[in-house]
Formats: structure tokens, C-alpha cells, sequence
């Protein structure tokens, strides 16, 4: 008995019902247009039959609505990958106007003329003087040069 209800639901489910489906259309004696389900009483109505609405193809709306979905993703993606390398290349250039700084400070010192001193390897002041401040005042330049020009991309 369960099985047979099933079958008739299915069947019924299944049988387009705008096949089945009539209007009718007639004028009242002023002229005006009606519509309904069943002819008017004692009156000749027009029989139209309905057509069917078109076929929804749920099969390409869930694809359509995915790949909305995939490139909405990818977006936020490269948006967020983008913020990230902005951040980085911001960070990056804080820490090379740091560098920047450092290293012309550095320089001025030594083209000051005053008497600088740094340490050997037994611990020991030694003064900068001679080659050996040129050759300071070279690596101080060089610095200056690599932090404080842009880079090259």
C-alpha cells in the first residue's frame, strides 16, 4: 500500500501540469476580457492551453553560482597576497631609511676629520688614520650608495 502511494506521488509529481492546465477567456456584454479555469455558466468561452514556463537547468545554475563563488575567492585571494607584499615592501623600506640614516651619519663622522678609533683584535683602541681611514671612508660611501639609492626592481 506504502509502495503504491509512493508510485501515484511520483507520477503525479512528475507529470507537467501545465499540460493539463486550460483557460478559458470571454467578453460580458460591455466588451470586457475575462479569464478563469472553467468556462462562464451558459456562456462559449475561448479554450486556450498554457505553455510550459521554460526548464530551469539547475545543473548550470550551481555551476554558474560556483564559479561566482571561485572567482570571488581568487579575488579576496590576490587581494589579501597584495596586501601582505605591501606590507612587506613597507617594512622593507623602514628598514632601509633606518640603514640609510646609519650609514650618512657614519660618514659625516668620518669626514669630519675628528680622530676616530675602533678596536683590534685584541680588543684595543686603534686610530683611524692613513690608509686605513680611506679605506673606512670607501665602505662608509659604498654604504651610503646601497642603502640610501632606490633600488632597482
Amino acid at each position: 500500500m506504502n509502495f503504491q502511494r509512493t508510485v501515484l506521488l511520483m507520477v503525479f509529481c512528475l507529470t507537467p501540469i501545465s499540460g493539463l492546465a486550460e483557460v478559458y477567456s470571454w467578453k460580458d456584454a460591455s466588451g470586457k476580457v475575462y479569464y478563469g479555469d472553467r468556462p462562464p455558466a451558459g456562456k462559449q468561452g475561448d479554450t486556450r492551453k498554457l505553455t510550459a514556463p521554460p526548464s530551469v537547468d539547475s545543473e548550470a545554475l550551481r555551476k554558474d553560482s560556483s564559479e561566482k563563488q571561485m572567482s570571488e575567492r581568487e579575488k579576496q585571494q590576490k587581494s589579501g597576497e597584495n596586501a601582505k607584499k605591501a606590507e612587506q615592501e613597507q617594512a622593507q623600506n623602514q628598514v632601509r631609511e633606518e640603514n640609510c640614516s646609519r650609514a650618512k651619519s657614519n660618514l659625516a663622522a668620518l669626514e669630519s676629520g675628528q680622530a676616530r678609533f675602533t678596536l683590534d683584535a685584541k680588543g684595543e683602541r686603534v686610530a683611524l688614520d692613513g690608509e686605513v681611514r680611506d679605506a673606512e671612508l670607501a665602505r662608509a660611501r659604498k654604504s651610503v650608495d646601497d642603502w640610501c639609492n632606490a633600488p632597482a626592481k
